[in-house]
């Protein structure tokens, strides 16, 4: 059963037992009012097991979410490796909006960077997700020496005239005090032979994930 089903399930039964709990505070008191001893100490044992029902389903579920957030990844784009001779390499870039790039690099390797904000933990538990803005894709040498000579490809992944970091980050100004830390983020990986990747980004950045294998 996948996860969002299950958490839809204990949401379900904490706010059934939550409303049976509501029930019997509600007749507890009634009965208690009345004097009726018997009938109130009924009453309450129902409500202190429907009480601890409810706490320990609103737990869990508050964990889960807190989990699934710390731990949540997007897919920026799919990415297809195809080895062209030598040092060269063509890599195909689908992104989540349905647009597909294509580039022609040199080096060993495929490298990602990204400008990253990363929140607080918390933050990430009330919803915030890391935001963050895709710079640049190029060729990446595996040997220094080739890196310092060979030459270098280097392509921008944002549009001409977009804001730049300064005004990203004045963007974020109000939501500053949730920031944990700013950030470049980059990912690699091996080009040597035809590959697919998933590009994801994660709550601590970039991360290239093999496809297929």
């Amino acid at each position: 059963m996948p996860l969002s089903e299950s958490l839809n399930y204990i949401l379900i039964v904490s706010i059934i037992t939550g409303c049976i709990s509501g029930y019997f505070l509600f007749s507890f008191l009634g009965h208690l009012r009345k004097a009726r001893v018997l009938a109130s100490v009924r009453k309450f044992t129902g409500l202190l097991v429907f009480s601890l029902v409810t706490a320990s389903t609103s737990f869990l579920l508050i964990g889960i979410q807190g989990y699934q957030a710390l731990t949540h990844e997007q897919v920026i784009a799919k990415v297809s490796i195809i080895p062209n001779g030598g040092q060269y390499f063509v890599a195909t870039i689908r992104f989540d909006n349905g647009t597909e790039q294509f580039f022609h690099l040199s080096g060993d390797e495929i490298m990602f960077e990204a400008n990253v904000l990363k929140w607080k933990a918390w933050s990430n538990i009330l919803g915030l997700k890391t935001a963050y803005r895709l710079d640049r894709i190029r060729g990446r040498y595996a040997s220094i020496e080739d890196e310092k000579n060979k030459p270098i490809t280097l392509f921008p992944l944002v549009e001409a005239g977009s804001p730049d970091i300064a005004d990203w980050r004045e963007q974020y100004q109000p939501l500053s005090f949730l920031l944990d830390v700013e950030h470049g983020s980059a990912s690699f990986a091996s080009a040597a032979q035809k590959r697919s990747f998933e590009l994801m980004m994660t709550t601590n950045g970039l991360l290239l994930r093999p496809v297929g294998e």
